[in-house]
């Protein structure tokens, strides 16, 4: 039992033995599928537990919330487009007087060319 060979095998087979096993956990827990996600979850977590439903109507369900959200997040990117145009001319004005603090006020008046320069090449709007 003192033998020094003894503690070697005994240290590589424990040592084997916790990596297998971490190896197993770690294999586990990444096929485990993604926890589902979503502005739906709980509504589609609250139908499929008041309404006992086939795997088949649950992937219609699954299908039919996915669709919702997309409408939705069209919806929303539409209106943000409308807003933003419909704020545009402020913007703009606001753009302009922001530079024009920049170069009068922050800029060193040897620079104030240099940067005119620089802000004939950017964008008057983020539309």
């Amino acid at each position: 039992m003192n033998s020094l060979r003894f503690w070697v095998v005994l240290l590589a087979l424990v040592s084997f033995g916790a990596g297998a096993a971490a190896g197993v956990w770690a294999t586990a827990a990444r096929l485990q599928p993604p926890a589902k996600t979503g502005p739906f979850e709980d509504y589609r977590r609250l139908l499929l537990q008041t309404f006992p439903i086939s795997a088949e109507r649950a992937q219609a369900l699954e299908t039919v919330l996915a669709a919702y959200a997309k409408d939705i997040e069209t919806i929303q990117a539409r209106r943000m487009a409308d807003t933003m145009t419909l704020y545009a001319p402020e913007l703009e004005e606001r753009g302009r007087y922001y530079r024009g603090l920049i170069k009068d006020q922050v800029l060193p008046e040897d620079q104030r060319e240099r940067f005119e320069a620089l802000a004939q090449g950017l964008p008057t709007n983020n539309h």
